[in-house]
């Protein structure tokens, strides 16, 4: 009997006899076990998705750890996926942001097939978590506000996404702080009023992106720009909230059943007024009408005493940290003014009140949550008024003065 498998890049492969299918997957997924890939060695697989496998690598002389992108073998006989591919790379290497996956290497195996060298994350999706439910309010806030910090940055190199969605954000794994990484900007498009915009561009008329999450610009295949990304964050937002995606209808219209999006946000417990109405506008059908990003992220600054969320000062290029409203209570609200990926204006960690130094006082301001230095009292010596030594000074000259005059009072009564 002879059986067919279809593996990874849809070629089917004849087992030998004697051999199982199980067989055969086992091999197929680790048959790039041990491959060099851009100087980095290949030890075993993460994942798998549609345009290809996401494998773990080390570089053996520096130790590095890697995670490596390998494209299906089908599609790297595709010169257009190949382009788009490559396009991943030159995007985020174009925009260069900490909440953005760094991808340091590209090239082609042996067999044909591309790859990407990129940033080994460890983590889980923003998709996988969101299948676990809702997120707390607090939490889907800071999501939102990462990636629209990320989208600012894009949307300044003149770069649009154009697939936002769960499954291409990452949650990073750290206890000390709040990171999240926007990944695959394959699709990524360069606005026409940006340098090099012919590089980028797709065929006119084709539709690209996940529709669920498309603006119903982008539905059309009309010309966007980069209002569909915030649209997309704005259907993202609702699902984080809410725990599941506003359906849409044919014209890419949402469909909530008669009700406003803001009004089935607002009966979530947590969600302030003010965010619900933002997201209801990230939303809306005519771009004209989206918030923009900077309104974004001004709400969402606007809402964290209520959440209690409280920025602390990140290191240079991180992320903030979430805090609980006891906490923030120890910080001045002038550190929000700060923007989130800039090293705050004074280094110093801040001190809490109860660190035993003064936190306030006419003539020591800590706004920015710093206490000022503790005053060494001066001794007794270093303590003498300059007044006093100068009216020893006089005294002295004066005591000179009388004798010379007593003096000459002798010499004249003598002569």
């Amino acid at each position: 009997m002879t059986y067919y498998l279809r593996v990874e890049d849809d070629r089917p492969t004849v087992p030998d006899e004697g051999r199982s299918i199980d067989d055969l997957i086992a091999e197929k997924r680790n048959e790039l076990i041990g491959v060099d890939a851009g100087g980095f060695v290949i030890d075993g697989e993460i994942g798998r998705g549609g345009m290809g496998v996401v494998y773990s690598a080390t570089h053996p002389m520096i130790g590095k750890r890697a995670a490596i992108k390998v494209l299906k073998r089908s599609l790297s006989q595709n010169p257009a996926t190949v382009e788009r591919f490559l396009q991943e790379a030159r995007s985020v290497n174009a925009i260069g942001h900490p909440n953005i996956v760094d991808i340091f290497a590209f090239g082609r195996l042996p067999d044909g097939r591309h790859y990407l060298v990129m940033d080994l994350l460890e983590g889980e999706p923003l998709r996988k978590r969101v299948k676990r439910g809702a997120l707390p309010v607090s939490e889907a806030a800071l999501v939102i506000d990462e990636i629209a910090t990320a989208l600012q940055a894009a949307h300044a190199k003149g770069f649009i996404h154009r697939d936002l969605k769960p499954d291409n954000v990452f949650l990073v794994a750290n206890p000390n702080r709040f990171e999240l990484k926007l990944l695959d900007f394959g699709l990524a498009k360069l606005s026409a009023d940006a340098l090099n915009a012919r590089a980028y561009r797709t065929a006119t008329g084709a539709q690209i992106g996940t529709p669920d999450y498309m603006s119903p610009e982008q539905l059309r295949s009309s010309k966007v720009d980069a209002r569909t990304d915030i649209y997309a964050l704005g259907v993202m937002a609702f699902e984080l909230l809410v725990g599941g995606r506003p359906r849409r209808t044919i014209d890419g219209s949402i469909d909530l059943q008669g009700r406003r999006a803001r009004d089935v946000l607002a009966a979530v417990p947590g969600v302030p007024a003010e965010l619900a109405e933002l997201v209801e506008t990230m939303m809306s059908m005519e771009p004209d009408k989206r918030a923009s990003l900077a309104a974004v992220r001004a709400v969402i600054k606007r809402v964290r005493p209520s959440l209690g969320i409280e920025a602390q000062s990140p290191p240079p290029g991180t992320s903030e940290l979430p805090l609980s409203a006891q906490a923030a209570d120890s910080f001045s609200e002038t550190k929000l003014d700060a923007h989130p990926m800039l090293p705050s204006p004074m280094a110093a960690e801040p001190v809490p009140s109860r660190a035993g130094l003064r936190t306030s006082g006419p003539h020591a301001s800590t706004k920015l949550g710093h206490a000022p230095a503790p005053v060494r009292p001066r001794s007794a010596k270093a303590q003498v008024a300059p007044a006093r030594k100068e009216s020893r000074l006089w005294l002295v000259i004066a005591v000179l003065l009388l004798a010379v005059a007593a003096g000459a009072l002798v010499f004249v009564l003598a002569s």
